[in-house]
């Protein structure tokens, strides 16, 4: 697939800063980044610099903050936020939050019904995400909890595929994995980045996945400073929130695979 690099989401000057905070007091201000396809680009921090509120932000989780966020060109408080949620990205959690009730098979398929996919073949589309994150037949009926960390975090890559986004967006993918299998993950998201030209948007601590990363911005935690962007070649709780909007939005869906 052609890469184009094309902007998917953009931020500019963009601040935010608690109710009850003092009048100078924010968690991060005068944000201006560019998240493009093809591009694997990390958002890193130390704990409490806002990655997490950031992540809220370019969700539309959010709304209540400095400067605008554009998707495509379009400011995000001015677009149907449930169909952009829904439609336009795909998240992916450090703790996975796939239903643990249900099988790998039944978490991506509950999430086709969510945005509505009629005219495919569900169970055959995923056994193909499946595979195209190193799974195989094999684990499509296995209940989540009998399935390694590593091999959850898989499926919720490919849960976050299930509609085809334009952007993934990682919230410490790799959070809760050996070094071994945060390699796997991390390979996996460079090939939907190069390979399948998704904008791929990874928040991490970790050293080793900022570093292979194409492009790296740094959060900092301080009540006036910018953030900055790092030239590497010279708990707002973000899934509650979601789910939350994701139940509001195809309330009966959810209900037909959560009484099963």
């Amino acid at each position: 697939m052609k890469k184009d690099n094309k902007v998917i989401l953009s931020l500019d000057k963009v601040g935010y800063r608690y109710e009850d905070a003092k009048k100078d007091e924010y968690v991060f201000k005068d944000i201006s980044y560019e998240f493009k396809s093809g591009k694997l680009t990390a958002v890193k921090g130390k704990s409490g610099s806002g990655k997490t509120t950031l992540l809220s932000l370019i969700s539309g989780l959010e709304k209540k903050h400095l400067g605008k966020i554009y998707f495509e060109d379009k400011d995000l408080s001015k677009i149907n936020l449930d169909k952009y949620r829904n439609s336009e990205i795909g998240i992916v959690f450090q703790s996975y939050n796939l239903l643990p009730h249900l099988t790998a098979s039944e978490n991506i398929i509950l999430s086709m019904d969510i945005n509505g996919l009629k005219k495919i073949n569900k169970k055959e589309k995923t056994l193909e995400l499946l595979k195209s994150v190193g799974l195989t037949e094999e684990h499509k009926d296995r209940r989540v909890l009998k399935l390694s960390g590593g091999e959850q975090q898989r499926v919720a890559i490919a849960r976050s595929l299930s509609y085809n986004p334009k952007m993934i967006i990682a919230d410490e993918p790799t959070g809760n994995l050996d070094q071994e299998t945060e390699q796997e993950i991390l390979n996996i998201f460079k090939r939907l980045a190069h390979e399948e030209n998704k904008c791929v948007v990874i928040v991490t601590h970790s050293k080793n996945v900022w570093e292979q990363c194409d492009e790296v911005y740094e959060l900092q935690n301080n009540k006036k400073s910018n953030s900055k962007k790092i030239d590497k070649n010279k708990e707002i709780n973000i899934w509650f929130l979601f789910l939350w909007y994701t139940i509001k939005y195809k309330r009966k869906s959810v209900k037909k695979w959560t009484n099963n």
